[in-house]
């Protein structure tokens, strides 16, 4: 983890111009309300509502105008910040504990339970990485590039808006990461990116014990409001864009592999409904793979029609799969289709990064050069879905092969939609498997007997009927 520092000094301070200028920049750590104030060879705090008086007043503090000292009176200046809290009935009493307390140390009834960005950033970054995988339930580790990647993105990116992780825990401290401007300048109001912080930072507050930041948080609504323009594309314009730059030719051989390896992962993506580098951990591309007695054919095999897909729980460069190992189908079996998609002709583009992302990254960088017009490769995954949908596949078996959840699938997915595609489902749905009642009836309009014993048995054999 990266820190941010108080000094340039190594923490031993000597010279009166050191010490002034360390005892500057302590005075910055010190709450609101409670500051420290250099009074010739001493420190006293200079409390802005004293309890006593009801204005302010400087009271002293035991402390020596001294590295050590100035450091104790720090401390003492959150002591007091807290006592002022509403924890003393009377001012009488609020002295006592200030005598004791404050004035001599020996006597001292409050244990400093104040806690240091630095310190709860280390216990949540422990905690991550001895816990599990939230899907796979595998323990997390610090040699894995996809759980540093994780960490990162949703951990450290916030905690980075802190400015000074050597402080303690204030409102103040979390409201300004939390209010953080985004990249681009914006308020992060209303943003996915202030809904993560908002849930990341209330952690925080949460381990130190900040009820002010407690209190301010729970009147703030994080919900996410903006959304980015969600991109789609039909099946009709991924074929126009595969025919292109399968016919185009490319005089350098690296050219022509990239876009052999590029557009056979799109085509993968959008059949089966893949995360772009779940593609690279998928064990039966190119050899049959044998698991718990059954054999799932190559996907480079002509002769392999059901195209089921082994996913490992890793990909060849070392990052590991959002779900673990799992099995996917693809989402229309129409041969034509998948020969025209170029599925059988496995052509794995291989990334030398082991950058969790990386594979991804190169996949979107070529549809950009290549003017795709796609820049968000989900497209696939969605029109994959709706390919399954227009197919007939159930919601479950769709949801279980993409490696999420039904309510997933019924939500995300269903927001995404191409209309070109939509109307390809509204329009075929004569094509679609009949219920039993109506597939009778239509063999009567056709001059069939459904209760002839051929055509019992054969609907019985359909519609797995009992006998």
């Amino acid at each position: 983890m990266s820190a941010s520092t108080n000094s340039t000094h190594s923490g031993v301070y000597q010279g009166f111009e050191d010490m002034l200028e360390f005892f500057n920049l302590s005075r910055k750590q010190c709450p609101k309300g409670v500051r420290i104030k250099r009074n010739r060879g001493t420190i006293q705090l200079d409390i802005t509502n004293d309890p006593e008086t009801g204005g302010r007043k400087q009271r002293g503090c035991n402390c020596q105008f001294t590295s050590e000292g100035i450091r104790r009176a720090v401390d003492k200046a959150w002591l007091v910040h807290k006592s002022l809290e509403g924890q003393f009935q009377s001012v009488s009493e609020w002295l006592d504990w200030y005598k004791a307390a404050i004035l001599d140390e020996s006597k001292t009834p409050l244990e400093n339970d104040l806690i240091t960005y630095r310190q709860v950033f280390k216990e949540m970054e422990d905690d991550y990485f001895n816990g599990v995988h939230r899907n796979t339930k595998r323990k997390r580790s610090r040699d894995i590039a996809s759980d540093i990647r994780t960490f990162q993105d949703c951990f450290l990116g916030v905690f980075n808006k802190v400015t000074d992780w050597d402080a303690y825990v204030t409102w103040e401290g979390i409201k300004e990461a939390l209010y953080s401007p985004l990249q681009n300048g914006d308020s992060p109001v209303g943003s996915k990116t202030f809904r993560d912080r908002y849930y990341r930072l209330r952690q925080v507050a949460e381990r130190a014990d900040c009820k002010k930041a407690l209190e301010k948080m729970e009147k703030i609504n994080p919900t996410q409001t903006v959304f980015a323009e969600s991109q789609s594309v039909d099946l009709d314009t991924l074929l126009g864009l595969l025919d292109k730059e399968r016919n185009t030719d490319y005089e350098n051989p690296r050219e022509r592999q990239a876009r052999d390896g590029w557009c056979w992962v799109s085509a993968m993506c959008a059949l089966y409904g893949l995360r772009p580098s779940e593609i690279a951990a998928v064990q039966n591309l190119n050899k049959a793979v044998k698991i718990d007695g059954i054999t799932f054919p190559a996907i480079s095999d002509p002769n392999n029609l059901e195209l089921v897909l082994v996913i490992g729980e890793f990909t060849y460069f070392g990052s590991s799969t959002k779900t673990g190992q799992r099995l996917a189908i693809p989402m229309s079996k129409d041969k034509a289709l998948i020969d025209r998609l170029g599925i059988h002709n496995v052509c794995l583009p291989i990334t030398t990064s082991n950058h969790p992302n990386g594979f991804n990254s190169n996949h979107r960088l070529w549809l950009n050069r290549h003017n795709w017009g796609i820049t968000q490769t989900y497209a696939f995954r969605h029109l994959a879905n709706q390919l399954g949908e227009m197919n007939g596949i159930p919601q479950e078996i769709r949801a279980r092969s993409f490696g999420h959840s039904v309510a997933v699938n019924d939500g995300k997915y269903k927001k995404r939609r191409n209309l070109a595609t939509e109307l390809g489902i509204l329009t075929r749905h004569q094509r679609q498997p009949l219920p039993l009642e109506m597939a009778k009836q239509t063999l009567l309009n056709h001059g069939i007997d459904p209760e002839s014993p051929e055509m019992k048995t054969g609907l019985r054999l359909i519609y797995r009927l009992d006998d």
